[in-house]
């Protein structure tokens, strides 16, 4: 018997579309025509005109570009650093506080680790530098050696290392960060900045400075023996008057003696 053959069901063609030579469905995407940048976008007026024009009651500008200026301001602003209070809140955030770690950016990529030292040690004692590996990265790790040069270390926020205006931000120990613990560093840092405005009124954080306070007067104490006043050479007409009473006193001892009244 011969088997009969099966018969093959006929292939589906798909449809294909007259203006598509090609066998796949694509998604048309339409990109938005992207609009010309207006003058004022192109050549914005400078800062001290755009306020000038505010004080005479001129047109608002945009949230955005207000946002930006008040950002703008506060950078050029010395901002106060913390209060002690307030870095001892913040070290029981952290995990290991007991290394003082704070992150510098933009920094430039000749910069070498000696003269980040020296930039930092205006605020206190440094106790290590550490530069990642890829050089482009822009940035760097100080590590303070005490609280009180970790306040102030945040006064050099703004400050110019080597032609570049350096941001000084709270950081971590530890080489490797998560992704969740980069993100509540942007939360702690965004935290910090706003205080550090708050603080402008605030007597405590205002005091603290960069310049050294002038060092105290040293009381030397005396010393009884050493220290003690030199007595004057006596003259001959002190040694005399001296001699004198000694000889008067002598004889008013040996008449009472003698029972002789004085």
């Amino acid at each position: 018997m011969v088997k009969a053959k099966r018969k093959q069901a006929p292939a589906v063609v798909p449809p294909q579309d007259d203006d598509s030579g090609s066998d796949y469905e694509v998604d048309r995407v339409i990109l938005p025509a992207k609009l010309p940048k207006t003058t004022q976008e192109e050549f914005p007026l400078p800062k001290q005109v755009r306020r000038d024009t505010r004080k005479k009651g001129g047109p608002e500008p945009d949230s955005d570009s207000s946002e930006e200026e008040e950002d703008d301001d506060d950078d050029e602003g010395n901002l106060p650093t913390l209060t002690k209070s307030q870095i001892a809140a913040i070290l029981q955030t952290i995990k290991n506080n007991k290394r003082l770690v704070l992150n510098i950016s933009n920094v430039n990529f000749t910069t070498a680790k000696e003269e980040i030292q020296e930039h930092f040690e205006k605020a206190g004692r440094v106790k290590s530098v550490r530069i990642p590996k890829r050089r482009s990265a822009g940035f760097a790790f100080v590590e303070m050696l005490d609280p009180e040069g970790f306040q102030r270390a945040f006064l050099l926020d703004g400050s110019f290392l080597d032609g570049r205006q350096i941001r000084v931000r709270l950081s971590e120990s530890g080489k490797k960060k998560s992704h969740q613990k980069i993100l509540l560093l942007e939360q702690k840092n965004a935290e910090i900045r706003k205080m550090r405005k708050k603080n402008r009124s605030e007597k405590e954080a205002t005091a603290v400075s960069l310049t050294p306070k002038a060092p105290e007067p040293r009381v030397k104490e005396r010393d009884p023996i050493l220290d003690r006043k030199k007595a004057k050479p006596k003259t001959k007409k002190d040694i005399k008057a001296h001699n004198k009473k000694v000889s008067m006193r002598a004889k008013v001892r040996n008449m009472e003696r003698m029972g002789i009244k004085v």
